[in-house]
Formats: C-alpha cells, sequence, structure tokens
C-alpha cells in the first residue's frame, strides 16, 4: 500500500467508509420504503374488500354447475335468508266492517333487496275460530260472494309472498351437497284483514215526548215548550245522523233534546247508523210547531213603558209578560196564518186580552180563572178559518186588572 501523509489516510478511511456504509443505507431506505407502500396497498385492499364481501347477499339457491357439457355440481347451493315482503293494497273494508256481501282485495310483494327473482302467493280466507294450516295458490285481486252477514265469528284474509323458484329448491335435498337446513322462502309476515260483512241497513224508531195533546187538524203537533224531547231507537247500533230543518243536530239513542228552538214549524229527521256504516235510507220524521215568545221588543214605541217581564221555569221559555194599562199592545207580522193560539197564564185576578191580525176582527181572550194555571192554551182562531197576513196585535182590554201573557201560535 502506498504511504500516505497522516491525517490523510484518516479521511480516506473515513470517506471510504461513509460511501460504503452510505450505499447499504440507501438500499435499506429504499427497500423499506417499496415494503411500507405494499403494506400500504395491501391495507388498502383489505379495507376495500373486506365490506364487499360481508355485504355480498345470496339471492338464488341454484346450486352451482361446472356448465355444459357435463353440468356437474360443484358445491351446496347458498341459502337466501331473505324472503319477500307482502303487502294489502286496497279493499272495501273500512273498521272491520264490509258492507256488501262480496269482497275483492287487491295485494302485491316485494323484494327488500336486490333479488330478481319471481314472485307468486298464497292465500288464506276463513272464518272459523282456529287458523287453517294449510294454503292455497292466488293471485290479485282475491274475490269472494255470498259472504254470511254479521258472523259470530270475523272473516280474515290472509296472503304470502313466495320467493318461486327458492321455495321450489329444497336444498336439504340436493344429492352431491346437501345443506342441513333451508330457510323459508315465503313471507314469515303475512299480510292480514279481518272483516264482518253486514250489508243490511237498519231501521229508526222514534216519537215527540209531549206533555199537550194537540188534537189541531194539523199534521204536526204544537208544542208547549222552546225545547222539545225526541226518543229514539234502532233495530241495528245506536248512532243516528239527525237534522233539525235540514241542518244537523246532534242526538243519541234514547232521549235527546233539541233546544233552544225558534218559533216556526220543525222537521227534525233521524236516521240510523248501523256499526258497517250503513244508513237507514227511510229516516223516522217528525214535524211540529213551536210557538213565538213574546218579548219587550215585540211592544210598539206607544206601548214600550207598559209591559214588565216576569222569570218563571214554567212559562214559555222561561218568562212572561204582565201589563195592568188598557190598551197596551204587543205586536209582530205574520203572514198565511189561519189557526191563532195564545200561551198564558189562568188566575182569578187577571183580566182579558184581544188579539187581531191586520185590520180583522178582535178576538176576545179572558185570562180569569178560579183554576190557576201557570200556563193555558187559549183556542184564538180555529184551524180552519181562512188566510190572513199583516201585523197581529195582541192589546189589553181590561180596567184595572193585570194581564199575563207568554206565547203566540199563529199557524
Amino acid at each position: 500500500m502506498a504511504d500516505v501523509p497522516r491525517g490523510h489516510t484518516a479521511r480516506w478511511a473515513t470517506g471510504s467508509n461513509a460511501r460504503g456504509e452510505g450505499g447499504s443505507m440507501h438500499a435499506y431506505r429504499r427497500a423499506a420504503a417499496g415494503a411500507a407502500a405494499l403494506v400500504a396497498v395491501a391495507a388498502a385492499l383489505s379495507v376495500t374488500a373486506a365490506p364487499a364481501d360481508a355485504a355480498d347477499p345470496c339471492y338464488s339457491e341454484a346450486q352451482p354447475t361446472t356448465g355444459p357439457p357435463l353440468d356437474l355440481p360443484t358445491g351446496p347451493g347458498c341459502d337466501d335468508t331473505v324472503p319477500p315482503e307482502t303487502s294489502i293494497d286496497s279493499s272495501p273494508v273500512v273498521g272491520g266492517w264490509l258492507r256488501a256481501t262480496s269482497v275483492s282485495i287487491t295485494f302485491s310483494g316485494r323484494h327488500p333487496d336486490a333479488d330478481s327473482d319471481p314472485i307468486s302467493y298464497e292465500c288464506q280466507f276463513f272464518n272459523s275460530v282456529s287458523t287453517p294450516t294449510t294454503w292455497q295458490s292466488c293471485t290479485s285481486p282475491f274475490s269472494r260472494d255470498g259472504l254470511d252477514e254479521n258472523t259470530a265469528t270475523p272473516y280474515t284474509f290472509r296472503v304470502r309472498a313466495v320467493d318461486t323458484p327458492d321455495n321450489a329448491h329444497d336444498l336439504t335435498t340436493d344429492a352431491w351437497y346437501p345443506a342441513s337446513a333451508d330457510a323459508p322462502d315465503y313471507d314469515q309476515r303475512p299480510a292480514e284483514l279481518s272483516f264482518t260483512a253486514d250489508a243490511t241497513a237498519p231501521n229508526t224508531f222514534g216519537f215527540l215526548r209531549t206533555t199537550y195533546a194537540d188534537d189541531s187538524g194539523f199534521d204536526g203537533p204544537m208544542l208547549v215548550a222552546n225545547s222539545a224531547q225526541v226518543r229514539l231507537q234502532s233495530s241495528q247500533g245506536t248512532t243516528y245522523r239527525c237534522t233539525l230543518n235540514r241542518k244537523d243536530v246532534a242526538c243519541n239513542d234514547g232521549l235527546t233534546t233539541l233546544r233552544p228552538l225558534g218559533a216556526g214549524w220543525k222537521r227534525f229527521e233521524a236516521a240510523a247508523v248501523d256499526p258497517a256504516g250503513n244508513v237507514d235510507p227511510s229516516p223516522f220524521v217528525e214535524e211540529f210547531f213551536v210557538p213565538r215568545n213574546l218579548a219587550l221588543g215585540n211592544a210598539p214605541r206607544a206601548s214600550r213603558g207598559d209591559w214588565r217581564r216576569f222569570r218563571d221555569p214554567g212559562a214559555f221559555g222561561g218568562d212572561y209578560l204582565e201589563s195592568a194599562r188598557y190598551g197596551a199592545m204587543l205586536s209582530f207580522p205574520v203572514r198565511n196564518v189561519r189557526e191563532i193560539r195564545l200561551l198564558a197564564p189562568a188566575g182569578p185576578q187577571l183580566g182579558r186580552v184581544e188579539i187581531r191580525v191586520g185590520r180583522g176582527q178582535w178576538y176576545r181572550v179572558n185570562l180569569s180563572s178560579s183554576d190557576p194555571q201557570k200556563l193555558k192554551v187559549y183556542a184564538v182562531r180555529g184551524a180552519l178559518s181562512g188566510l190572513l197576513a199583516g201585523t197581529l196585535q195582541v192589546r189589553v182590554a181590561s180596567h184595572g186588572k193585570p194581564v199575563r201573557v207568554d206565547a203566540i201560535s199563529a199557524r
């Protein structure tokens, strides 16, 4: 080896060492980087591949084969554990009732996943206490006629969707690779509909409760209160649709009270509604007449201070008017009037009133009686009299005796 100056030898050796070790380090670093890259790629592949494999479902239970020409099985078929779902789309049943003796029900099924196998259906229809154990093939819509009405046990319709090819293949019977189990390929929660058939409308019965026996020639009786009570009954159910002069009013089974009632003719109708929703086509009808309650507002200006109002629960409308001034007047317009009746108290200390329509004759009514009554009906003009129209007037016709008047029936 050639002599080299001291000091330079150390530097040369050091430099030579640095070059040799530097090459090894670079190679090591390159290898480590490559390994890290491979690990990263493998990690990335494992992260993306795992969910795909885990989410890979079985849509068909057909056994895999080698294909033509031998077409031999190569392993067991997979088990499709997700059956189709079933829904009832439409039916005439409302609230558990069918207002007919025939029914038509539409239904459908769907796969909740990407399964594309064809779907068929199986149905049950019964009205027995126990559920049948067998199912029948069916198609939508399901129809049935001649149903019995109001059976003790409701009718029940059940339908389930079936994965047709998978249901036809039993994995446990495969000759080469039999499976230990095969999950059902039909909907385990069938769609269900229960109902009772009732196509017969109910009958409605009723009568007007009144304490006054009106024997006039009119079709509808006159009331002696501004309220009416009607008792209702039905051949089926306890629900009714009621109207008063064609406007809906509340009513109920048993006793219905209509209040307060304005003056004039009233027509009350009640139609029973059975639980199935059938409505009586020929409702109960009651017509009656409500007198006009006399009020201080009926006094013209000249007589406005001549009348006083007294409350009395036994009076028509709960009050009556009293005046002791001769000629004190009450008035209101009427038309097409034949019969006139005055509703007023009777007593030994009471005087007289006179009543007329327009410029017609005055009809005198004596309120004096040895038999006191809180409310008495006085016949003023008969039902067969001629028609009148104009202003009906009531005036005090006695001196020194008070008169009490309550209501007027002018019809």
